[in-house]
């Protein structure tokens, strides 16, 4: 039903583009026509062209206009060529007839007005309620499957921008741990090559060769520890183990006790 109504739609703008455009050229006729002359009223008499589109439109819709005009036309072709009256008579027939004519165009021009007016109407019918809730009712579908795809893309866009902006994340922990790392190699890199930390490697080395070399140190003698602890071997008895003996327990005990020593010799 919808698809007959916007075909008879169709139609009826063609058809009223054509009335149109017919009207048109039978009123840029008619102002040749009344100029006055007589070159302008022959030429304005060969309208085979507004004929031919007065037979394609059909008699119904334009009501014959141009025939009527076609016979008026001859009317005033005859009249201008008629010999034997007088300049005055003629102005007054020119004047009378073109009064005539005035008329009849005007005549003309409501009849295709109202002609116009009688197919817009037949085009144009009122819907009646059924036909028109069902127009609704698709217009209302076609809008909710509109809505819904409309959803399914809000919703495609917005997982596509969040996956965007996880990776944005992702990419800049990555982009700071590679700074870090690269900062770090640097700093290692420029204390590696510093003269600094070369001067202070060979000093620790140098410190440390002399020791190298010396000789381990070994356990002093008897003597050497009276001397080191400032005491006087006492005198001898004869229960008393020799001096030999009481040497190596001291030895024996002051080594036991490196911390009671005094090695400043």
């Amino acid at each position: 039903m919808l698809e007959r109504v916007e075909s008879e739609l169709r139609e009826a703008t063609t058809l009223g583009h054509s009335v149109a455009a017919l009207l048109r050229s039978l009123r840029a006729d008619m102002d040749r026509t009344l100029q006055g002359s007589t070159e302008a009223v022959e030429e304005a008499f060969d309208c085979e062209a507004l004929v031919q589109t007065e037979a394609l439109l059909g008699e119904r819709v334009t009501g014959g206009v141009v025939q009527a005009w076609s016979r008026v036309q001859k009317k005033l072709q005859q009249f201008i060529s008629r010999e034997g009256l007088s300049s005055s008579a003629v102005g007054t027939d020119q004047e009378k007839l073109l009064a005539q004519l005035e008329a009849e165009l005007e005549q003309n021009k409501q009849l295709v007005r109202m002609q116009q007016e009688l197919l817009e109407d037949s085009v144009h019918p009122l819907l009646p309620p059924a036909l028109a809730d069902s127009y609704y009712l698709e217009e209302w579908e076609r809008l909710q499957l509109k809505w819904a795809e409309f959803e399914d893309q809000r919703r495609s866009f917005q997982r596509e921008r969040q996956a965007f902006t996880d990776a944005a994340i992702r990419l800049g922990r990555e982009r700071c741990q590679f700074e870090q790392k690269k900062a770090s190699l640097l700093r290692q890199q420029f204390l590696c090559h510093s003269p600094c930390v070369q001067q202070r490697r060979e000093s620790s080395t140098m410190s440390i060769a002399p020791w190298s070399e010396q000789t381990p140190v070994g356990t002093p003698s008897t003597p050497e520890l009276f001397s080191a602890l400032r005491l006087s071997p006492g005198p001898r008895s004869p229960g008393t183990p020799s001096c030999s003996h009481c040497g190596e327990r001291s030895a024996h005990r002051v080594l036991g006790a490196p911390g009671d020593l005094n090695w400043s010799f």
